[in-house]
């Protein structure tokens, strides 16, 4: 989120694990029993789409996605 934050493109977390909602906070669960769960929500986020998107912002939003892959592969 921080290196698409840095190319101006806005993001937001997709679906946050639902082990974190307050409605489900008193059910007991084995943490290690959710490590994909965790895994996946810490990398999954929400990138501008909508229909009115021009070719330019699209391209734009699509660059900063593979830059940012790209240095997350390097981590």
């Amino acid at each position: 989120m921080d290196e698409m934050k840095s190319f101006g493109i806005q993001t937001s977390i997709h679906y946050p694990p639902i082990h974190t909602f307050q409605a489900f906070r008193d059910v007991p669960y084995s943490p290690k029993g959710l490590m994909v769960t965790n895994e996946v929500a810490s990398r999954e986020v929400t990138v501008p789409l909508y229909p009115g998107m021009t070719d330019e912002n699209i391209f734009r939003v699509a660059q900063a996605v593979a830059s940012a892959s790209k240095a997350a592969m390097r981590e």
